[in-house]
């Protein structure tokens, strides 16, 4: 038998405990709107996540409700392809961000389908968009002495620049150099402990890059006693020297300011990030480290993303290989 059909909902204001003469009717896609909300909070709420990662997820589930007023549970396959579809052509965005949305969008629907809310997930069978393998931006050997050599040259503070790039090139994000304090250094490796995915954990250093921030720590104390201030652990590392924040921590909008002042100053295309592919480019390239110990010291938790360093070396592997066969090739004597 068929069931009847289900009537619009009716919102019906009690005046005096009576309900009014005319009752407000409305839509159901205003209801199922407001119903969807909560289930985002719930998956929100069961998860773990950092406040930029929670924003981050909001808004991608913010862009599929936008998209169609349907509720979760009616949501169909051919719909979810065709939200995709709407992303790359009509909202034009690239396909590495249409493909972080579906991501979150699965992620959504699994613990969806886990919760017993949904009996199937739609999102399954969707694929996500091709997108070109990322590259390392690594700097060669030359370009970093060009670049030690501008901060001698150009920098307003030589000494905090070069213990700067020298961090930088241990691996770190310009994010975690900022947020370093003066006690996660012990003179021989810092403590990152605030990291993105939670990439925490101890960066041992070069002596170069000690002696760099030895004598940047040498400075800050100097400074700080000629105004008869006393540096305490959880003071910063790196501090500005601008007219408006002297003093505070750097931000990372004066990092970017450092690297572009080097960038105009050299001609090499410099942000804070070629350090981090510097470093992971060197431990699997020259010192030909295990991609699991290497990924180890840079922090790496996704093997995707650390392809981009061990490609080039299987490139450079097999560009010597080539050369060295074709040597043999040529010392070879000739056949009769």
């Amino acid at each position: 038998m068929k069931r009847p059909a289900i009537p619009d909902p009716i919102v019906v204001s009690l005046v005096g405990g009576q309900p009014e003469k005319e009752a407000v009717r409305v839509a159901p896609s205003a209801v199922l709107a407001d119903l969807r909300q909560p289930k985002v909070d719930e998956f929100i709420q069961a998860r773990s996540l950092k406040p930029k990662s929670e924003q981050a997820y909001r808004r991608d589930l913010q862009y599929f409700m936008e998209w169609t007023e349907q509720s979760w549970g009616n949501v169909t396959r051919r719909q979810v392809a065709q939200f995709k579809q709407f992303l790359l052509q009509e909202k034009q965005l690239a396909p590495s961000s249409v493909n972080r949305i579906l991501r979150t969008l699965k992620s959504f629907y699994k613990w969806m389908l886990l919760s017993q809310y949904v009996s199937t997930d739609p999102t399954t069978g969707v694929q996500q968009e091709k997108v070109p393998e990322p590259q390392s931006q690594e700097l060669e050997d030359e370009e970093v002495d060009r670049i030690y050599a501008a901060i001698a040259e150009v920098s307003k503070d030589p000494v905090r620049d070069r213990a700067l790039f020298s961090v930088l090139l241990h691996g770190l994000r310009a994010e975690e150099a900022i947020n370093l304090n003066l006690e996660d250094y012990d003179g021989e490796q810092v403590m990152i402990r605030e990291a993105k995915h939670d990439s925490v954990g101890e960066v041992p250093l070069t002596r170069q890059a000690r002696l760099d921030i030895n004598a940047y720590v040498e400075q800050r104390q100097a400074q700080a006693a000629v105004i008869g201030q006393e540096l305490v652990p959880d003071s910063p590392l790196f501090v500005s020297n601008s007219n408006r924040s002297k003093g505070k921590r750097l931000t990372y909008w004066g990092v970017q300011e450092v690297m572009n002042l080097l960038s105009e100053h050299t001609g090499i295309a410099l942000h804070a990030h070629r350090g981090r592919h510097t470093f992971c480019t060197n431990l699997i390239v020259k010192l030909e480290m295990d991609t699991a110990l290497a990924m180890e010291l840079s922090r790496h938790r996704d093997i995707r993303s650390f392809k981009r360093y061990t490609n080039r070396k299987n490139k450079l592997a097999a560009k010597r290989a080539f050369l060295k066969a074709n040597d043999l090739v040529a010392l070879s004597p000739q056949a009769d």
